[in-house]
C-alpha cells in the first residue's frame, strides 16, 4: 500500500488513542513507517490566502487537537481532482503516483463542527544521509458540518467483500497470463482474517493504536493485498476478452 495512504489510516488510527489518553509519543519520528520522512508539518489557512503552521509534528498535532476539544478522528476517500480541460485520470491507474489515486481527507471531529485535513507530500534533500527524503504536511481545508456516525460503515460490514474478494483475486491471477505471482500478495491478504500473514514494514504503528482484532485483521489483509502501483503493479496486468467477466 502507498505510504502515503497508510500514513494518513495510522494519524486516524493512533490520533484517536491519543486523544483517549493514550501514551503514543513513539509514533515520530521512530515509527517505521515514517523512516524515510525528514518532517510532517500541520498548516491551517493564514487568512491571506497562504497557510501557516500550527504543529511541527503529529505528536504535537494530537496534543493540539485535543486541547481544542476534538473528540476524534476519522478517514474518508474523496474522488480524485480532475482538472477543466484535460482528461480524466483513472484513480486506480495513478494511485501510484505523487497525488494520484483517491484523496483521503481526515476529518476533526468537534461537538458543532468538523474539521477536514489533507496530506500532501513533497520531496526534500535526495542526499540526506539518513534517507529521509520526503516532506510532508497536511492542510486543514476548512470546516463542515460532522458526518452522522450512523452513516460511517463499520468493520463487520467490510470484512466479508475484502475477504471474499482477495480469494477470488488470487484464483485469477493464477489464470491470467504472468500475474500467477499476485496470488500470493492476494493470499497474504486473506491469510491476515486468520492471523497468519507475513511481517510488513511499517506497520509497527499498530501497537499503539486501540483498534479492536477484527479491524486490525482487516487493515492488515487491506494492506498485503493492495496490488496497485506503477509500473509492474497489477494495473499493468492485461485480462484477456474470455477472463474479462470474472
Amino acid at each position: 500500500m502507498q505510504t502515503a495512504i497508510l500514513r494518513s489510516i495510522a494519524l486516524v488510527t493512533i490520533g484517536n488513542a491519543a486523544l483517549a489518553g493514550r501514551d503514543v509519543s513513539s509514533f515520530w519520528p521512530r515509527s517505521d513507517l515514517l523512516r524515510f520522512y525528514k518532517e510532517i508539518i500541520f498548516l491551517i489557512p493564514d487568512g491571506a490566502g497562504g497557510y501557516k503552521p500550527v504543529a511541527p509534528d503529529p505528536n504535537a498535532w494530537f496534543a493540539k487537537l485535543g486541547a481544542l476539544g476534538c473528540r476524534g478522528l476519522r478517514l474518508h476517500a474523496a474522488p480524485m481532482q480532475q482538472h477543466e480541460g484535460e482528461r480524466p485520470q483513472s484513480e486506480r491507474m495513478t494511485v501510484g503516483l505523487v497525488g494520484g489515486g483517491p484523496r483521503w481527507l481526515i476529518e476533526a471531529v468537534y461537538a458543532e463542527r468538523s474539521e477536514l485535513w489533507e496530506g500532501h507530500d513533497r520531496t526534500g534533500d535526495r542526499d540526506d544521509p539518513q534517507q529521509r527524503v520526503w516532506l510532508g504536511a497536511y492542510l486543514m481545508l476548512g470546516e463542515t458540518d460532522t458526518l452522522d456516525k450512523e452513516a460511517v460503515r463499520g468493520v463487520a460490514a467490510a470484512t466479508a467483500p475484502v475477504r471474499s474478494g482477495l480469494l477470488e483475486l488470487a484464483g485469477l491471477a493464477w489464470e491470467l497470463p504472468g500475474a500467477a505471482h499476485f496470488a500470493d500478495v492476494f493470499n497474504n491478504g486473506s491469510a491476515a482474517f486468520d492471523d497468519a500473514a507475513p511481517p510488513y514494514p511499517g506497520l509497527d504503528f499498530l501497537d499503539l493504536t486501540m483498534l479492536e482484532p477484527a479491524a486490525r485483521r482487516l487493515l492488515i489483509a487491506s494492506v498485503h493485498g493492495w496490488a496497485f502501483g506503477a509500473n509492474g503493479s497489477w494495473n499493468d496486468v492485461i485480462v484477456p476478452p474470455e477472463l474479462r467477466a470474472l
